[in-house]
């Protein structure tokens, strides 16, 4: 059986996402899924940029980047407070093979089907 994290809620917080990166180092999950409200309040990075290419990215990248085990899957989905503006730059980490945008699709991790969806209402 493959071994998953999933975590949401993270708002752009560089505590929470660090958190994250340790316990995928530690653990080599198979897969990591990103549920939603991934992004911080107007979706910019500690340093003013865009915080998903500009921030995370350069994360996900170490990551791989590591010896050791594979680099695992990773799905992500937005939710109600990641503003649809920034699906661009979910499109840009996906086209860096830095993880799958799994809203409306089905993807196969292992021999078990995950579908993602993101249809959340915005609130509030």
């Amino acid at each position: 059986m493959t071994r998953c994290l999933f975590v949401s809620d993270l708002h752009g917080r560089p505590d929470r996402y660090e958190k994250l990166l340790a316990a995928v180092e530690a653990e080599r999950p198979g897969a990591v899924f990103l549920g939603g409200d991934l992004l911080p309040l107007g979706a910019q990075s500690p340093s003013g940029g865009d915080f998903l290419p500009e921030w995370l990215g350069p994360r996900l990248e170490a990551l791989r980047s590591r010896p050791g085990p594979e680099y695992p899957r990773v799905l992500a989905v937005f939710g109600n407070d990641d503003p649809r503006a920034e699906e661009e730059s979910l499109a840009e980490l996906e086209r860096r093979s830095l993880l799958e945008h799994a809203h409306g699709r089905r993807i196969a991790i292992g021999p078990h089907p995950v579908y993602g969806y993101a249809c959340v209402p915005p609130t509030p």
